[in-house]
């Protein structure tokens, strides 16, 4: 945009407007180096038709008018008559508004237009033909300026108007609520004053600039200020006239005749709006191009724009947006590039921004088979020639591809781009299609179809069934190749009886079925699970179900012990031993003597088929047994059909052997059972050897039968079978899968856990329990199997065969029971009596029972007599717990139970209350909350039971309240007085100041509206006033204002944020006026007429002095004269002439008269005597006469009002006075005295208003302090009245005290002894380097003790990390100990497998020498046999073994040295602990724990020296018994080896006698090992035990000596923390003091501020 107006009219560089500065235009280059701008003119030349007024003089009649401005001029009334155009000659008086058009002719100031009388709303518009760029306006007015104006503008042709600026004199009343300035932004819409004044009276301007000099605009160019400056339409709102007042005064219409608006000249400043793309501009269609200085309206653009305001860019000029031009960037509107093939464009922003802002061309109907924004791209279905050029029309050449194999139809790519991967031409084939033209299937696809999206189908072949591992197929049928094992079109099928499709070699694998537990060969392919039989599962069937199981083959088995026995033959059941596994099934087994037989019912046939029986056995004797023949007994004759018809009677009779080395025997030939058919299996044992060996010596031949069973053909398909067990003696319903054996409860047997072992009774859930029989009063270690009764011997009794009969007890030593003759029964092991008669008591029955007395024995005759206390036991009537007879005087003496006294115990003690002399009558306690004197017999009465004299502050029949006036728990004892706050309580629960009413139980006082707090004593949150005696107000802190809704306790104050002031944050802020929702400005007042720095808070008039007035109090008021502030008041006569002329006019002076007060009294009064000429002559005698008496009436008044503010000052003083009387009144009068003299208070001490301020934090510390106080007065005073008493004693001893003998206590030194002569020092002496001196070496002061007892602690310290240390070797040598004690047991358990398999070996001896027919071949073979046997260890071995037990107990008394030396450590220091802490009484503790540590010490000594001997005894009898054993070897040898036979040598010795020596020998040797074992065993447990002791002794020790430190550092810091408090509440005390001091203060400063 150029610079406004021509050279001469305004400077070249301002365009816009004046003080915006832009860039220049280069005016040599025109507009091709960047912006221009048309030249800047008067819109309204050649524009007068457009530029309209609301009201115009003379437009239809002559009008006259007058002027008031020429009071000199003898003319003041003319005339308008605007009917005709102005003419110079001709027409001088028409005023139409065109004559304000800007002309520089002779007669411009005879011209102008003018407005119609007393018309004050008048609108001027101008209507512009396009847009133009509006810059500022300047109008001059022949009359008055307009009061009021405000001037608006449309950009739309008058659709939409938006206000410019207000001009008013008086802004706040001509326009309320629009901002009278400073102007901050330059759209900002303000009012301003300063061409609204009444001065001048003509020729006054109005001039507004759209952009202000004084703002600075960074981007003249912005949007913003563009819109700003357009305008189609400009109006001029005239709204208010300027008058003298006598309007007022007049109605008449001749008074209006001089009030309208007159203007000679209007200039709107502007130019054409072409966004700065032309430098001219041309008339638009229509109007007239040959008025000079006309600013046209049609811009001639450049820049390849066009429009009426080159507003858009020309046609296939739109490769960028259009922009205006700015500066030397033109941004000039490019041509589209569409490379020939189109004429056409238009511009996206789309594609604009995603070129980064480089080109925006869309190109429009393109040509020769191309497409794309700039027709650079071919047609689908083409693809462009890379051999031609993009303009060529032949560029695009159509594509050559199979329309069945690629995609879109035949669709090719339609130009290379190596970086998207296109090549020009390019087919794009289906996804399963290649080749050139996409015209064949890929490898693994078949069956190319255009029908198909993806061209071809894929071979569907499993790649783990195909030969080549990879998905291939015939190309046309789409057959896949397969694997051997593999079938099926898409070889994804295993052949029958396989599975697991997989990559291996032949594609799938063998079912591999169970044959047993599946039904045939085939699976599922998918997991190759298999068909099951019944109750099994896995995917092959080779797993049982839950709960079944499979059977054993020989599982069908039949007990002996259960089976019919013949003669001779008995059951022989056998006790199982624990931890070892019985070699038998079932009970036992059956004792079979030779001849006998055993006969087995077989009724369980699972299958017909043969069966091999199994025969279980313990032979008992050295050789075979020779014979036995098996019998099968059928039930009838076998039929020829059955599956046993080719059985004859001989294969039903069987003959076997039982070798003696064996445990079980099958029978060498099948036997043929059927299945539901019952059997009978005969076994006979027939002949144990031939007759040559059978021994006549009378020998017993007997056999252990165990069992038979037939066993199954493991071929045989057998369903698996239910476990079955026992719901009571099985541990769960689940059994072994092999054989079927379920899991017992204890002592439990049989495969089903059904019946209870040998030596065990009482089947049930918790299994069998041991009979326990007693071995010295039972004949048997069996017992019934349901009772549990055992087999007692004579004199034995009871379930297990181990007490005495009835009367009797010291089982196995039974003995009478000694009674006195009143019981027949004993404890068994005490002999204690059972159940005393005749009223005795005592192990023996021989002492009276309790509640009896007398002499319990039968031949006295004094038998045991009831005690009347008052009656006997079981009387209902009996209160004494025993009673005795008195010796001398023969009388009855009762001790009576708690709650009862008297002789007879017959009455209630004090404290208790009933009538015990009636029938069920009882002394009960009394029911009086613990709260009375148990001692004194009135505390409650004796019969009801009414406490009478409750004692602290409780009250109630059960003293079971607080007093009222006190509250608490009265069960607890801890009722206390009520601490009520007398102002914020209810009146009616207060007697007097310190004497009100509380809840019983909490405390909790009635508090009055808005008060809290246990005590009433503070107001509820965002609350005041709790001193006004009538609850708190509430505080009403504005929510928007306020920085909390909370507010001074005292005051009401809030805390307002900044900006915001009042009481309640409704205000602006101190020295602030205005509306705080909007805006609050500061106080403009001058300082020297002011009497307050806060000025109106609404209107920010401020609050001037007597004689000054004006909004800033910077002038004189009416009435004074001078120059400001020197302001002296006018002659009298001014009041007086004042009051005459506002009882004439009825209303105050008008402006003319307030602004026109600054001159002389005289002037004023000519001029309103002039003015007032005309309406004061008839009624002026009138008025004088009134004048006089209003004057008169107002002198009245005067008096009146002096008398009535004496009154009022009387009675002010009179208020004060009452108000200081009490202490609420006494507050209002603070309250108000502040609120009068806040202003002055504010600059005095600025301090006092903000928060937070001395004042309220004053406040809160005296509320805390109260509170604390409250709360701490009691204790306070108990503890003040203490330290008095505490002090008196002390000061006393003070007085006493010699500081000389303090000084030798203390430093070790007498006082009187100079500091350079004293060598321990004392009181005020100090050392070289100015340390205090006192104590040292050689001085037996505290002072030195206490150095010393701290050197010995770092000592004991040190001493106590030794000990550590000797606890951690302590724990090593545990370590080892621990270690040699483990490998003793070890040694100790391999010894008793040795004697167990020795016990073994004696006991099959025995058995051997025993059995008949043993021939001293045999006998010789044994004792080879036992020669050849060792024990477990040589006897150097075994020496070797002592020796290490011996050396690691000998490593076992380090530990015991360890500790003795630790106990010497700990002793030391417990000595030095002692030393130091002698005051703490606690330690005695301490040094006891020591001792017995000490002992336990001693004893673990003793005891591991009695460990040392028993080891060194168990090492003798281990020599002892190797020797024995040698011997009884030897004598075996001696006794078994057969001397020479011959006629004179002596037979040998019988079995017998051999079986006895060597029992004997193994006996003692077994009970002297076990003996020496079981002592080795006990000391060594006793040691450890008293080790253990000894270390919780010690650590018990040390944790004590830990608790003591922690104790008195606790008790230490206690003590400084009682110290700290008691100083606190000292400067509490002092601060609270000063605080009450200046509350004083402040309030006689208030009372005198009036």
């Amino acid at each position: 945009m150029t610079p406004g107006g021509d050279a001469a009219d305004r400077p070249v560089t301002q365009s816009l407007g004046e003080g915006v500065r832009l860039r220049p235009a280069d005016h040599a280059h025109g507009c091709a180096q960047g912006s221009c701008y048309p030249a800047t003119g008067d819109l309204l030349v050649g524009r007068e038709k457009s530029l309209k007024a609301s009201s115009t003089c003379g437009l239809s009649k002559r009008e006259p008018y007058c002027i008031v401005s020429h009071l000199q001029d003898d003319k003041k009334c003319f005339s308008c008559d605007s009917r005709r155009p102005f003419d110079p000659v001709y027409n001088t008086i028409s005023h139409r508004i065109d004559n304000v058009v800007t002309t520089f002719k002779p007669h411009r100031k005879k011209s102008w237009w003018q407005s119609k009388n007393g018309k004050s709303d008048v609108v001027l518009q101008l209507d512009l033909e396009a847009e133009f760029h509006f810059t500022h306006l300047i109008m001059t007015f022949k009359t008055f300026r307009p009061a009021a104006l405000l001037i608006e503008r449309s950009a739309d042709f008058g659709r939409t108007w938006q206000v410019y600026r207000h001009f008013a004199y008086d802004c706040s009343s001509a326009f309320p609520g629009v901002s009278p300035g400073p102007l901050r932004h330059v759209d900002d819409v303000i009012c301003e004053t300063r061409y609204s004044d009444i001065e001048p009276s003509s020729g006054g301007e109005v001039i507004y600039r759209v952009l202000d000099p004084a703002i600075r605009i960074e981007d003249p160019y912005s949007p913003s200020i563009q819109n700003l400056l357009k305008i189609t339409n400009l109006r001029v709102n005239l709204t208010r006239l300027h008058t003298l007042g006598d309007n007022l005064l007049d109605p008449r219409a001749e008074i209006k005749e001089k009030y309208y608006y007159a203007m000679y000249e209007m200039v709107v400043r502007g130019n054409c709006f072409c966004y700065g793309h032309a430098s001219e501009c041309a008339p638009i269609a229509g109007a007239d191009d040959n008025i000079e200085g006309m600013v046209h309206g049609r811009c001639v653009c450049n820049h390849n724009t066009n429009g009426l305001n080159c507003e858009a860019c020309d046609d296939f000029y739109n490769d960028r947006p259009w922009r205006p031009a700015e500066g030397r960037e033109a941004n000039a509107c490019k041509q589209c590039e569409c490379n020939g093939h189109s004429s056409q464009c238009h511009f996206d922003m789309a594609v604009f921004l995603a070129t980064g802002n480089v080109s925006g061309g869309v190109c429009d109907g393109c040509l020769h088979n191309t497409m794309g924004r700039s027709c650079d791209l071919c047609e689908p279905f083409y693809y462009r020639d890379p051999l031609r050029d993009v303009r060529d029309p032949q560029v695009c050449t159509a594509c050559d591809c199979d329309p069945d194999g690629s995609q879109n139809g035949g669709l090719c790519d339609g130009h290379t781009d190596r970086s998207q991967g296109t090549v020009g031409g390019q087919c794009r084939c289906k996804a399963h299609v290649e080749g050139p033209r996409c015209d064949r299937c890929r490898t693994g696809f078949f069956g190319l179809s255009a029908d198909d999206p993806q061209g071809c189908q894929p071979c569907r072949c499993d790649p783990r069934g195909t030969v080549s591992g990879r998905s291939q197929c015939d190309p046309v049928s789409g057959d896949c190749f397969c694997k051997r094992l593999v079938t099926g079109r898409g070889c994804d099928q295993c052949l029958p009886e396989h599975w697991a499709l997989s990559h291996d070699l032949n594609g799938c694998r063998a079912c591999d079925c169970d044959v047993g537990g599946a039904l045939d060969n085939q699976c599922t392919m998918e997991n190759g699970q298999c068909r099951c039989r019944n109750h099994m599962a896995g995917r092959q069937c080779s797993q049982v179900e839950s709960g079944y199981f499979f059977m054993a083959l020989d599982h069908f088995l039949y007990e002996a012990e259960l089976a019919k026995m013949g003669q001779g033959c008995v059951v022989e059941p056998r006790e199982q031993q624990p931890g070892r596994p019985p070699s038998w099934t079932g009970l036992g087994f059956a004792r079979v003597p030779q001849g006998g037989s055993l006969e087995f019912s077989v009724a369980d046939v699972p299958l017909s088929m043969e069966y091999d029986l199994l025969l279980r056995y313990e032979s008992q004797l050295l050789r075979d047994w020779e014979e036995v023949r098996v019998t099968v007994v059928r039930p009838g004759s076998i039929p020829t059909s059955s599956p046993c018809g080719n059985t004859i009677p001989a294969d039903d009779r069987l003959t076997t052997t039982l070798p003696a080395g064996s445990r079980f025997v099958v029978v060498p030939s099948p036997i043929c059972l059927e299945r539901g058919v019952a059997y009978t299996l005969r076994l006979e044992f027939t002949r144990y050897g031939d007759a040559n060996s059978v021994s006549g010596g009378g020998a017993e031949t007997i056999l252990l039968i165990d069992s038979v069973s037939h066993i199954i053909d493991s071929c045989a398909h057998v369903s698996p079978s239910a476990c079955n067990c026992d719901p009571q003696g099985a541990a769960s319903s689940v059994c072994d899968v092999r054989g079927g054996q379920c899991r017992c409860r204890p002592n439990v047997i049989g495969r089903r856990c059904d019946q209870c072992a040998p030596g065990t009774y009482g089947f049930g859930p918790s299994g069998c329990k041991a009979c326990g029989c007693s071995l010295e009063g039972s004949s048997s270690r069996l017992c019934d199997g349901s009772s549990g009764q055992c087999a007692c011997r004579a004199g034995a009794f009871g379930l297990r065969c181990d007490g005495c009969q009835s009367g009797h007890w010291g089982f196995p030593h039974c003995r009478p029971c000694q009674c006195n003759g009143h019981a027949l029964q004993c404890q068994q092991k005490t002999g204690a009596c059972i159940d005393c008669r005749a009223n005795t008591g005592g192990d023996q029955c021989d002492r009276c029972a309790d509640g009896y007395y007398g002499n319990p024995s039968l031949a006295s005759g004094n038998h045991c007599r009831p005690c009347p206390c008052p009656d006997g036991p079981n009387s209902g009537r009996h209160f004494a717990d025993s009673c005795y007879q008195d010796n001398h005087n023969g009388q009855i003496v009762c001790n009576c139970i708690q709650g009862y006294t008297g002789a007879r115990c017959d009455e209630c003690a004090p404290g208790y209350h009933g009538n015990p002399s009636e029938p069920g009558g009882r002394c009960r306690p009394c029911q009086c909350s613990n709260n009375i004197d148990m001692s004194d017999m009135g505390s409650c009465d004796r019969r009801s039971g009414e406490c009478r004299k409750c004692l602290y502050n409780t009250e109630g029949p059960s003293c079971g309240i607080c007093k009222s006036g006190y509250h608490g728990d009265a069960s607890r004892r801890n009722c206390r007085k009520c601490t009520c706050n007398f102002l914020g309580t209810t009146s009616s629960q207060c007697t007097e100041r310190d004497a009100c009413v509380c809840q019983r139980s909490s405390g909790q006082c009635q508090c009055l509206d808005n008060v809290i707090g246990l005590s009433c004593d503070h107001c509820a949150p965002d609350h005041w006033n709790l001193a006004g005696g009538r609850g708190c107000e509430t505080c009403g802190c504005d929510p928007h204002n306020s920085v909390s809704s909370s507010c001074n306790e005292f005051t009401g104050q809030c805390q307002c944020r900044d900006g915001f002031g009042g009481k309640t944050c409704t205000d602006c802020q101190e020295k602030y006026w205005g509306d705080p929702r909007t805006q609050c400005r500061a106080c403009d007042c001058d300082w020297r007429g002011i009497e307050s720095a806060q000025c109106h808070r609404a209107t920010g008039h401020c609050v001037c002095k007597q004689g000054v007035s004006g909004v800033r109090c910077d002038q004189c008021a009416r009435g004074f004269s001078g120059l400001f502030p020197a302001c002296q008041p006018c002659h009298q006569c001014f009041g007086d002439w004042d009051r005459i002329v506002q009882v004439l006019t009825g209303t105050k002076p008008s402006g003319l008269f307030t602004r026109l007060s600054t001159y002389c009294c005289r002037e004023i009064i000519s001029l309103t005597t002039e003015a007032l000429l005309k309406h004061t002559k008839g009624p002026t005698a009138n008025q004088r006469d009134s004048n006089s008496e209003a004057s008169k009436e107002l002198s009245a008044l005067e008096r009146e009002a002096k008398a009535l503010n004496l009154t009022s000052e009387q009675l002010h003083r009179q208020l004060d006075v009452l108000k200081n009387s009490n202490f609420l009144g006494a507050y209002d009068s603070i309250r108000s005295s502040y609120n009068r003299s806040r202003d002055a208070e504010r600059r005095a001490n600025e301090s006092t208003t903000t928060r937070p301020s001395t004042v309220s934090q004053s406040a809160d510390m005296r509320r805390r302090t109260e509170r604390l106080i409250t709360a701490k007065k009691d204790d306070f005073n108990r503890k003040n009245a203490a330290n008095k008493r505490a002090l008196g004693d002390l000061n006393g001893r003070v007085q006493g005290l010699d500081m000389k003998k303090i000084n030798e206590k203390v430093c070790g030194a007498p006082g009187d002894a100079p500091c350079a002569d004293s060598p321990c020092g004392g009181a005020g002496c100090r050392d070289d380097e100015g340390k205090r001196r006192c104590g040292g070496l050689n001085c037996a002061g505290a002072a030195a003790e206490a150095g010393r007892a701290l050197e010995s602690s770092r000592r004991a310290e040190e001493e106590l990390s030794k000990v550590a240390e000797a606890k951690s070797r302590a724990e090593e040598a545990k370590g080892q100990a621990q270690a040699a004690l483990d490998r003793a047991t070890a040694t100790k358990n391999k010894v008793e497998r040795s004697n167990n398999e020795l016990r073994d070996l004696i006991k099959q001896i025995r058995e051997f020498l025993t059995q008949e027919g043993a021939d001293p071949d045999s006998i010789e073979a044994v004792a080879n046999r036992v020669l050849e046997l060792s024990i477990p260890a040589s006897p150097q071995q075994i020496r070797h073994l002592a020796e290490e037990i011996k050396e690691r107990v000998r490593s076992l008394s380090n530990v015991d040295a360890i500790l003795e030396q630790t106990q010497d450590d700990v002793r030391k220091a417990e000595q030095l602990l002692l030393d130091a802490k002698r005051a703490r009484h606690s330690a005695e503790g301490v040094k006891t724990t020591t001792e017995t540590v000490k002992q336990a010490l001693l004893d673990a000594k003793t005891a591991q020296a009695t460990a040392e001997e028993a080891i060194a005894r168990a090492k003798s009898d281990i020599g002892d018994t190797e020797n024995r054993l040698a011997q009884v070897t030897t004598s075996l040898m001696a006794q078994v080896t057969p001397p020479p036979t011959g006629p004179g040598t002596p037979p040998p010795p019988p079995p017998s006698i051999l079986e006895g020596q060597l029992t004997d020998k193994f006996q003692e040797v077994q009970q002297r090992v076990d003996t020496k074992a079981r002592v080795v065993q006990e000391a060594r447990q006793r040691a450890e035990g008293l080790r253990d002791q000894a270390k919780e002794l010690l650590t018990d020790a040390q944790n004590k000596l830990l608790r003591l430190a922690e104790l008195e550092k606790e008790y230490e810091e206690n003590q400084k923390r009682l110290e700290g408090k008691a100083r606190q509440l000292d400067g509490l005390e002092d601060k609270m003091k000063a605080i009450l001091s200046d509350i004083n203060k402040q309030i006689q400063i208030y009372n005198t501020c009036q």
